[in-house]
């Protein structure tokens, strides 16, 4: 089950974007997706009770909102409710560079929501599918079952290969990096180095002394020839996640 929700303090406005989801989700998602609307929230402090007892994956969140502001709830959704997906959608055009700071999927504008927000349903929807699939790996120890989500990156060591995982867990396993990138293909990951395969969901910067750091502080190197073709490959992932 996939929930999405609407925090506008303009209660005409959430109304009519919770319309037009309807609509989208009855006519323009497979129906293999299990989809669910929650009521629309109009502040900040209805979208943290909600959370409280409650998941919400999907959050079309207003920026410009009194009280609270959609930056400095997006700010405590990453912090204490990170697997919520924020998707901006502001009248304000000016406020998308502002945005990238809380990492959004998206920014929408609101004068331009018949055009931007059918694609970007699809795709969030799509990352949602994708990313609550798991993979499976045969480690040294037992078989383990791991959702694509959850794993940072993998570090190559000969015929070995270890995964490391959000909660803090590590995994050793038999196998190559190359067998890797097979895996991994359709998801977000990138072979930064001949050692380092990374998940660039969890990227926190990339430095341009050839380092990228994760949103675990860990440091890893980018190799001199992967460089160029890694900044490219992020540059597209950024951008899909976030769009004008």
């Amino acid at each position: 089950m996939i929930t999405i929700a609407i925090c506008d303090d303009n209660v005409q406005f959430a109304c009519l974007l919770k319309q037009h989801l309807q609509r989208l989700c009855a006519y323009d998602v497979p129906e293999r997706v299990d989809l669910r609307l929650a009521p629309p929230f109009f502040s900040a402090d209805e979208v943290l009770a909600y959370l409280s007892e409650n998941t919400i994956d999907i959050l079309f969140l207003d920026i410009d909102m009194p009280s609270v502001n959609g930056f400095e709830l997006a700010k405590t959704l990453c912090n204490v409710y990170p697997d919520t997906i924020i998707i901006f959608v502001s009248s304000y055009e000016e406020f998308v560079y502002s945005s990238f700071e809380y990492c959004p999927f998206s920014f929408l504008r609101k004068s331009h929501l018949d055009k931007e927000l059918s694609p970007t349903l699809k795709r969030v929807i799509e990352r949602c599918v994708l990313e609550n699939e798991s993979l499976l790996f045969n480690t040294i120890d037992q078989e383990v079952v791991l959702r694509v989500k959850d794993i940072l990156f993998f570090e190559g060591q000969g015929n070995y290969f270890y995964i490391y995982t959000q909660c803090g867990k590590e995994y050793k396993c038999r196998g190559t990096m190359k067998s890797l990138e097979k895996m991994l293909e359709r998801y977000d990951f990138f072979r930064i180095h001949s050692a380092y395969i990374v998940n660039m969901e969890h990227i926190e910067s990339v430095r341009s002394n050839g380092y990228l750091i994760m949103k675990s502080q860990r440091q890893l190197n980018i190799s001199k020839k992967r460089f160029s073709s890694f900044k490219s490959a992020y540059m597209q992932f950024i951008r899909r996640r976030v769009s004008k």
